[in-house]
């Protein structure tokens, strides 16, 4: 479990409070089924799960040998038990089947566990498209390892529904047109997805929820345009987010070609920009897989506040050619710093190919961190503004980390030992240290960073964090970080107070450098919204206007040798924070 008393992951230990009465386990930490499992072990007579945000949703799980009822409360409902219960009064529950509701299932609705956009890397749109995955009836293996054996089919649901659906449908594509390339088979699914898909809230469902929209395999299979990708863009793509699979010689083979690195130049069906101040244009291009030539006229569905010019407006495009046409998006009114969505289609006496418009107008676009180093130096770095009006640029920190060393014999490293599942649990134990950390509150940045060269070997560790706002009983998933290495990072924006428990994971140790397990010693830094250390300034314009770009000077001094200083400078608007530059400085 998240290493709460509460969220039934492990057995249970106060069995004697259990037996014979309902469990109350709040969500999180491991699946439905284990809750409900260790609840049974522990002789409850059924169990309620209370969400821990939000409305209760639809728990899914494998039953085989549970053979005692589990339902779900929203948050609101679940902590006002919670409270009765830490007053000392007695909770009666009564399950009836006369309580039942009938609801009735329309379908066409996004399931509430659907990984939601935008994606990990900027100017991606995430996610592509959404399938069935509520409730899906189908064959299943009858000799599964989890899961009681024999068994010829089952009845799910989980994005491992949706996702076969999806695979499935593109290798009948694929069979269908064995020249098109998985880039050309992921076009069609997406340009010609409907998106006839509602919120279970009945709220106004984005790109965000569900992406193109719901795939319609019957139409994919005629697309009439695909967005196809070439090696060449594959590969700046891999360079610009630093990926091992390209080398650096290809890298700057392209840079010296003068070609894009930027992920929004890639040919994808959609077009996606997180940092637009004032205008900015792309360019894609559509091949027509048709055996006719087709002319197709674009229809613009605008994003508030946003102008879209489509040139050329007509494309006429032979059999098996290519035409190129440019976006052009410019903010025009509304609130900065937050998305807005269209799209634009191109249609034709046959087709429609949609592609979705994701946009994000920012009032400050700034780098996300700079890199130096020196116990005093300067720094220049540019400033693109998307408003007029005031402007400040402050100072936070710069702050030295806290070493996070073995407790018992502080200046040492920590002992972990590989994890012979290889399967992390948030509770120490073998393979698992747990690392707890108070983080005051007002705070605007927390990082905790394991290194490579911290450890003892080449070893894979993996790190997860859990925040605690209260005490350790009550705690939830705030980030993980699982790379092929040791090096691990996670960040939080402006964190919560309370404790964070830092789990590190010994997922595979090297175990001929430094013997058997790692040792490792990892760090953690935070800074305070007002915490001007005095070992940093920080000088900018004092006024900025709309489409400008203006230098931020950042000068330190007197740092300490042998460590890594963290701090951050703040751009700060007449709207207040509005986004952090973070300067790490080694000495």
């Amino acid at each position: 479990g998240t290493g709460t008393t509460m969220d039934g992951c492990q057995a249970l230990t106060n069995s004697a409070d259990i037996s014979g009465n309902i469990a109350f386990i709040q969500r999180g930490g491991c699946d439905f089924d284990v809750k409900v499992a260790n609840a049974e072990d522990a002789g409850a007579v059924a169990v309620v799960v209370f969400n821990l945000s939000g409305s209760p949703i639809v728990m899914t799980g494998d039953s085989v040998g549970i053979d005692i009822p589990a339902v779900m409360m929203g948050a609101a409902d679940g902590t006002m038990l919670l409270d009765e219960i830490n007053n000392g009064e007695t909770v009666e529950m009564v399950l009836d089947k006369s309580f039942f509701l009938t609801v009735t299932d329309t379908g066409n609705i996004m399931a509430s566990f659907s990984s939601r956009g935008p994606g990990t890397v900027q100017d991606i749109l995430k996610p592509d498209v959404t399938a069935p995955g509520i409730n899906i009836l189908a064959g299943h293996t009858p000799d599964a390892i989890a899961t009681a054996p024999g068994e010829s089919f089952q009845f799910l649901s989980g994005t491992s529904m949706s996702t076969p659906h999806v695979a499935g449908i593109a290798a009948l594509l694929k069979q269908g047109h064995p020249d098109w390339s998985p880039a050309a088979v992921k076009s069609a699914l997406m340009t010609t997805a409907r998106q006839d898909v509602a919120m279970p809230d009945e709220s106004n469902i984005v790109p965000f929820d569900y992406g193109s929209g719901h795939i319609e395999p019957n139409t994919a299979n005629d697309p009439g345009l695909v967005y196809d990708v070439t090696d060449e863009e594959y590969d700046t793509f891999s360079c610009a987010i630093g990926s091992p699979d390209v080398s650096q010689l290809r890298c700057d083979e392209l840079e010296a070609l003068g070609v894009s690195f930027e992920p929004a130049d890639v040919n994808q069906p959609n077009i996606s920009l997180s940092r637009l101040t004032t205008t900015r244009t792309v360019t894609r291009r559509v091949t027509n897989i048709t055996e006719a030539a087709e002319t197709y006229n674009v229809e613009i569905e605008l994003p508030p506040g946003v102008d879209v010019q489509v040139t050329p407006a007509s494309l006429t495009v032979a059999p098996g050619q290519t035409a190129e046409y440019d976006v052009t998006l410019s903010f025009t009114s509304g609130p900065q710093d937050i998305y807005r969505f269209g799209a634009i289609t191109w249609v034709s006496t046959d087709h429609r190919v949609r592609s979705v418009i994701s946009i994000q107008p920012l009032s400050v676009d700034a780098p996300g961190e700079i890199f130096s180093f020196g116990g005093s130096g300067s720094v220049t770095f540019p400033v693109d503004f998307g408003y007029s009006g005031p402007y400040t640029p402050g100072v936070h920190g710069l702050r030295t980390p806290l070493i996070v060393d073995d407790e018992d014999n502080p200046g040492n490293p920590n002992f972990i030992a590989e994890d012979p599942d290889r399967t992390f649990t948030p509770e120490e134990g073998t393979g698992v240290n747990a690392h707890v950390i108070i983080v005051p509150d007002n705070e605007a940045f927390l990082r905790f960073a394991l290194f490579d060269e911290m450890t003892d070997g080449n070893d894979d560790l993996d790190m997860y964090l859990y925040y605690c706002p209260v005490d350790l009983n009550n705690c939830f998933a705030a980030g993980v970080s699982g790379g092929e290495t040791s090096r691990e990072q996670i960040d939080i924006f402006l964190p919560g107070g309370g404790l964070y428990v830092m789990f590190i994971h010994g997922f595979e140790t090297d175990n001929v450098v430094g013997g058997p397990g790692a040792e490792y010693t990892a760090l953690a830094w935070s800074f305070g919204l007002n915490e001007d250390l005095g070992n940093m300034t920080a000088t900018g314009p004092a006024f900025v206007t709309a489409g400008a770009t203006e230098d931020v000077i950042v000068n330190w001094t007197g740092l300490g040798p042998n460590t890594i200083y963290l701090g951050g400078i703040s751009h700060n608007t007449p709207e207040g924070l509005i986004s952090l530059t973070l300067i790490n400085i080694g000495n």
